[in-house]
């Protein structure tokens, strides 16, 4: 009976054989794949980089500017005495000279636009036409201003209002100021630009006559 179980010992069941040695490979084949997947698709590894960032350096910078500007010596208007009234006479101009523009003072004998004295009729006016330059002279029949270049003629009762003639603007009235207490007249400056210049103060010169 021993003998006869040996034998049966020594013969293996081809199918189990067939079952382990499978089995063995199957091992062995995951063995390589994971080998060789290790291999093909390496890990990715994470590093930590530190990049320092220089930043550049901002001085700050003043920056001074010199501006050079003309400076005139007139800076504003005048007061200037430009007349008693005692001198006046009516329908007489006074030829006077205001910080270096040609002027007259004149009595209308009638109220007049920003005329001074007891009766409102003293005014004053540029001598220079508004057109081109002329010299204006007073008309006692008209209460005009005329030029006799071109025979424009102006208002002086009413703020040198342009009647006759090419021009488009009044002509400059001095603005005037009369003390009561002793009859002197003031002028204190022009309503309007006066004919070729573009600032009438800074354009001014000193020079004065009464």
């Amino acid at each position: 009976m021993s003998k006869g179980n040996d034998k049966d010992k020594d013969k293996v069941d081809p199918n189990r054989r067939a079952v382990v040695v499978g089995g063995a490979a199957a091992v062995a084949g995951i063995a390589a794949g994971i080998l060789i997947g290790g291999n093909a698709f390496p890990k990715l590894e994470t590093q930590t980089v530190t990049k320092t960032v220089v930043k550049p350096e901002v001085k700050q910078v003043t920056v001074t500017k010199t501006v050079t500007q003309p400076v005139t010596s007139v800076q504003a208007y005048q007061k200037q005495k430009v007349a008693n009234y005692s001198q006046l006479k009516v329908g007489s101009p006074m030829a006077i000279t205001y910080m270096g523009y040609s002027a007259y003072i004149v009595r209308t004998g009638t109220p007049s636009i920003g005329g001074v004295g007891p009766n409102g009729d003293v005014v004053g006016y540029s001598a220079v036409c508004v057109h081109m330059g002329g010299p204006v002279q007073y008309d006692p029949n008209t209460h005009c201003g005329v030029c006799p270049y071109h025979y424009s003629q102006y208002d002086v009762t009413r703020d040198g209002l342009p009647v006759i003639g090419h021009p488009n603007q009044y002509l400059p009235m001095l603005v005037l100021e009369y003390d009561s207490s002793s009859g002197d007249i003031y002028a204190l400056g022009f309503n309007r630009l006066f004919y070729g210049v573009y600032n009438n103060v800074a354009q001014a010169s000193t020079s004065s006559s009464s």
